[in-house]
């Protein structure tokens, strides 16, 4: 016969036990969710032309990567758990929305604003109209916004609009995502492709690349240093103005070059920052130029 102590102890084994699965199984999601890179000095990082100092530490929470705490790439979704919540009959349609005075003839695809407004206008109008029309009365609406030149359906692919944007940089925006099945999609297989993308940012530093991330987005070698950011660094030694700036930059590197007047101003902004970078680059195209 088992004495109370004995009983006591089992149970105490079984909960220590449960609290320990519990334990392993939360610090896997934590390891799944969140992972960090070591620290690595090599490399240049700007964000929005912001100048992001080394060393430089590489992190993902879920699918938001992030350098040195600065949010650089959203490259994907992450999967959740669909519940199946009743059906309410009284529930509002969507609503269809107005043109905001923020977008202007300088609004980029990456502005918060015209990405807020692009969705709600593409739900309204599938969920009113149906997605074969929707895509249809889509090409009106981005023909109608200030920033974009043209727009029409691509011939070649249904779902998707070529968009011309005033600035000279053209787009091919698909309307309705590609339909597949979530069922194995994992957030152990979302984790391994969200992983393969900061190791990619992360092998570049290692090699001393540089990288810009915000209205441009490029990976440049060591022997792109001299072409891209030298004559960045000295038109902002040498510029009077913001102007001057602009104009010397956007002559020398034309908007097909992905460097939009506005990349080019947010470099200005943060000239201030110039003595904390030029140096770096300096011994990083070293003999390169």
């Amino acid at each position: 016969m088992k004495t109370l102590a004995t009983v006591i102890a089992s149970v105490y084994a079984i909960v220590c036990v449960a609290g320990q699965t519990q334990e392993t199984a939360e610090a896997k999601e934590k390891r799944i969710e969140q992972r960090t890179w070591p620290a690595i000095s090599n490399g240049l990082v700007f964000v929005g032309g912001d100048f992001i100092p080394p060393p430089y530490v590489v992190s993902r929470v879920k699918n938001v990567i992030y350098i040195n705490g600065k949010h650089v790439g959203t490259p994907g979704g992450w999967p959740t758990v669909k519940i199946q919540e009743p059906v309410n009959p009284d529930a509002s349609k969507p609503v269809d929305p107005k043109i905001p005075s923020g977008i202007t003839e300088k609004t980029t695809i990456y502005d918060k604003e015209f990405i807020k407004y692009n969705t709600e206008k593409k739900k309204y109008l599938f969920a009113t109209y149906g997605q074969e029309k929707g895509v249809d009365m889509m090409v009106d609406v981005y023909s109608s916004l200030p920033c974009v030149k043209t727009a029409e359906r691509d011939k070649d692919s249904a779902w998707t609009i070529n968009v011309t944007w005033k600035s000279g940089e053209i787009h091919h925006i698909c309307q309705v995502p590609p339909q597949r099945s979530q069922d194995n999609v994992t957030p152990e297989k979302a984790a391994k492709v969200f992983d393969d993308i900061c190791g990619i940012y992360y092998s570049g530093l290692e090699l001393n690349d540089y990288f810009m991330f915000g209205t441009v987005h490029r990976r440049g070698t060591q022997d792109g240093y001299g072409q891209f950011l030298v004559p960045i660094a000295e038109a902002l030694k040498t510029a009077k103005d913001e102007e001057a700036f602009v104009s010397t930059m956007t002559n020398k590197f034309p908007m097909v070059t992905g460097f939009t007047e506005k990349a080019f101003r947010s470099f200005y902004k943060h000239k201030d920052q110039l003595p904390q970078w030029e140096p770096l680059l300096q011994k990083r195209c070293k003999g390169r130029q």
